[in-house]
C-alpha cells in the first residue's frame, strides 16, 4: 500500500481542493493491484502523529508526495521527518517541481525515487518492483540515485487518457471538502469539485510546465459527461472547477460537452479558473458554455506586448481574446484576466501596456503574476542561455536560494511589486470593480475569500505565482 499525503503548510489557507492528482493515481494503481490512502494536511487532524500512527498501523512501505515549487519545502520537510521516524520508508516525489527538477529532489538526500511527468505507469511499475524485490534502476520516467549519482530515468510512458478509470474519490470524505472554502472563483454551488476532462496543451508557452506533454489529448466527451453524471447522483455535486490546462483546444468536442449536460439535464454550474486560450473561441461556443451552467472563466493573456508574445512562445491573438472578454460579458459569464510582468528586458512601457490593458478591459477580476523562471521550464532555459538578449545566471539562479525572490535583469524587484500593486489599487478601486467585490458580500465564506485575496494580492503580492 502507498500513502499519498499533502502535509499541512501555510499554502493550505489558499489551496483547500480536492487533491486530484491523488485520486487520479490511487484509481489506475487499484486496476494494477495495488491499495492507496490519501493523507490530507488541509484537515487539522492530518497531523505528523495522526501520520506517523496511520502508517504504522496499515503497515505502509511507500509514501508519495507530490508538490508544485512553493509547496516544496514543505514536502521536503515532511520527507526528512517521515524518514527520521520511519527508516527503511521509501519516499516517492511527483508532480511540478519534482518534474522540473528530479535532481535536486534526490540530492536532498530524504527522496528516494521521483516521478517525472504523468505518474500512473511509471508509478505502477515502481511499485511492482519494490514489492517484488526487484531493481527499479530502468523504469522510463523513475529517477533514482545509485553511489552518489543520480541515475535518469527519462520521461514516463503517458496512457491513453480514454482508458483511465474514473477518479478515485471514494477515497475521499467529500462531504468534508465540500465544508472547505473553495480556493478558486466563488462558487454558485457549496458541493463543488475540481474536475479534469483532457490532459497536455500543444502550445509551446515557455513558463509552463510540461508534465502532461505538449500534446492535447482529450478525453472523449462521452467519458467526461458520464463521470459528470455519475458525481451529480452519487454525490450530489452541484459544480465542477474545470482545472483543464486548455479546455477550449478542440472547439467541437468542448461545444459536445456543454451540449451534453443541457441534453442530459444536468443542474450544474461550471467554472474555468486555471485559464482558456482566448484566441480559441467562437460565439457559439461561449453561448453553449453559459447555457451548460457556465459563470466564470479566467482568460490567459499574460502581457500585450507581441515581442514577447513571441519571446514566451504563446503567441496569443491578442483582438481575439479581447472579443472572447467581450463575448463572455454578453453572455453573463464573469471574466478573469491573467497577466504577467517583469520578463527579462521588460520595459517599464511595456509593462503599462499591459496593466492598462488589464485595468481598462471590461474584466471582473484581474490576477497579476511576477515572473518566476520555475526549474524545468524553458522560460529559465531561455533566460540562462541568452534567448532573451543577455545573460542572466544569476537572476535566475537567486530564485533557488529563496523562493519566491524576484530578480529582473531589466527593472529591480521593488519596482515590479509597486507595479503591481498599483495596478490591484487602479482596477479595485474602478466604481464597478467595488460594487462586484461588494455583491460577493453574502456570506462570511466569501468575505474571508475577499479578505485572503486582497492580502496575497496587496500585502504578501511576491507570493502570487506559485508554479
Amino acid at each position: 500500500m502507498i500513502a499519498f499525503i499533502r502535509p499541512a503548510a501555510p499554502l493550505n489557507r489558499y489551496i483547500q481542493n480536492v487533491p486530484l492528482n491523488y485520486i487520479h493515481l490511487a484509481a489506475w494503481l487499484r486496476t494494477q493491484g495495488h491499495d492507496s490512502i490519501v493523507l490530507d494536511g488541509v484537515f487539522d487532524e492530518v497531523t505528523p502523529h495522526y501520520i506517523d500512527r496511520v502508517i504504522r498501523e496499515k503497515e505502509i512501505t511507500t509514501v508519495g508526495l507530490g508538490c508544485m515549487t512553493c509547496e516544496f519545502p514543505q514536502a521536503i520537510a515532511e520527507a526528512a521527518r517521515l524518514k527520521r521516524e520511519h527508516p527503511g520508508l521509501k519516499i516517492v516525489f511527483g508532480g511540478a517541481h519534482p518534474s522540473g527538477d528530479p535532481e535536486g529532489c534526490l540530492r536532498s538526500g530524504v527522496v528516494d525515487f521521483v516521478v517525472v511527468g504523468e505518474g500512473e505507469i511509471p508509478l505502477t511499475r515502481l511499485l511492482g518492483a519494490l514489492r517484488d524485490g526487484r531493481n527499479p534502476q530502468d523504469i522510463q520516467g523513475v529517477w533514482l540515485m545509485r553511489d552518489g549519482a543520480v541515475i535518469p530515468g527519462g520521461s514516463a510512458e503517458i496512457p491513453v487518457v480514454d482508458d483511465l478509470p474514473r477518479p478515485a474519490y471514494d477515497l475521499l470524505d467529500l462531504e468534508r471538502y465540500f465544508r472547505l472554502d473553495s480556493p478558486w472563483h466563488f462558487p454558485k454551488s457549496q458541493r463543488a469539485v475540481q474536475f479534469i476532462t483532457e490532459r497536455g496543451c500543444p502550445y509551446q508557452c515557455s513558463y509552463c510546465h510540461e508534465i502532461h506533454t505538449k500534446k492535447f489529448r482529450g478525453i472523449s466527451a462521452e467519458i467526461v459527461l458520464d463521470q459528470m453524471e455519475w458525481l451529480v447522483r452519487e454525490y450530489n455535486v452541484g459544480e465542477f472547477m474545470i482545472v483543464d490546462d486548455i479546455f477550449n483546444f478542440d472547439l467541437e468536442r468542448a461545444k459536445t460537452i456543454c451540449r451534453g449536460i443541457v441534453d442530459r439535464g444536468l443542474r450544474i454550474h461550471l467554472q474555468f479558473p486555471n485559464g482558456v486560450r482566448g484566441d480559441r473561441f467562437d460565439e457559439e461556443l461561449v453561448d453553449l458554455m453559459k447555457r451548460a451552467g457556465t459563470h466564470y472563466m479566467a482568460v490567459a493573456i499574460e502581457t500585450v506586448s507581441q515581442k514577447y508574445q513571441k519571446l514566451v512562445r504563446k503567441n496569443l491573438k491578442i483582438p481575439l481574446a479581447r472579443r472572447t472578454i467581450d463575448w463572455a460579458r454578453k453572455y453573463g459569464i464573469e471574466v478573469s484576466g491573467f497577466f504577467m510582468i517583469g520578463f527579462p528586458g521588460e520595459t517599464r512601457e511595456e509593462i503599462r501596456a499591459t496593466l492598462d490593458f488589464a485595468v481598462e478591459a471590461p474584466l471582473d477580476s484581474i490576477f497579476v503574476s511576477i515572473v518566476a523562471p520555475f526549474r524545468g521550464t524553458r522560460l529559465r532555459t531561455d533566460m540562462l542561455t541568452g534567448a532573451f538578449g543577455q545573460l542572466n545566471a544569476d537572476g535566475v539562479n537567486a530564485l533557488d536560494q529563496l523562493f519566491p525572490q524576484v530578480h529582473n535583469a531589466a527593472l529591480p524587484a521593488g519596482l515590479l511589486l509597486g507595479l503591481q500593486r498599483r495596478a490591484y489599487w487602479r482596477f479595485y478601486s474602478k466604481p464597478r470593480s467595488l460594487m462586484t467585490l461588494v455583491s460577493r458580500m453574502t456570506n462570511v465564506r466569501n468575505i474571508r475569500k475577499i479578505a485572503r485575496a486582497l492580502a496575497r494580492r496587496i500585502r504578501e503580492s511576491r507570493t502570487v505565482s506559485v508554479n
